[in-house]
């Protein structure tokens, strides 16, 4: 059964990451200093080292690996939502190229510093979404 939710678009917030930021820290960062409570985000640009995770429904854990070596962010979208006592949670998936236009994907994890520049957008939303423990997956979930 698919859950939906309508709510409108309370603005956009652009903001550029220098070399050395950590994209999800920074992207934390931005929607901290901004209030944000939900929204939609896209970011494009290069890293210098992209950490990213792969969700193995065998173990139920997430994995993760490394990709330690300049790279063009592909694509890179997600959303943010609040937990239910107020912490920030930042969903992005993200899929980079090297030179040969091999490309890695996964979840963004903390570690993927940024070589030259980074570009992020969020729309951010009316209505603040929440994430909670999904009974069946165990995954913390949007609430809708």
């Amino acid at each position: 059964m698919v859950r939906t939710l309508s709510t409108n678009i309370k603005g956009a917030i652009f903001a550029r990451m220098y070399p050395g930021e950590d994209l999800i820290k920074t992207i934390e960062k931005v929607a901290i200093e901004n209030d944000v409570r939900s929204g939609q985000l896209s970011l494009i640009g290069a890293v210098s080292t992209a950490k990213l995770r792969w969700f193995n429904r065998t173990t139920g854990e997430y994995n993760e690996f490394v990709v330690n070596r300049d790279t063009e962010i592909v694509s890179c979208m997600g959303n943010i939502a609040r937990t239910r006592d107020g912490g920030l949670v930042v969903h992005a998936h993200m899929i980079v190229a090297d030179e040969d236009g091999t490309c890695y994907g996964g979840h963004l994890a903390p570690g993927c510093e940024v070589s030259v520049v980074a570009e992020l957008i969020i729309i951010e939303m009316e209505q603040e979404i929440f994430r909670v423990k999904d009974e069946v997956t165990g995954l913390g979930l949007m609430d809708l």
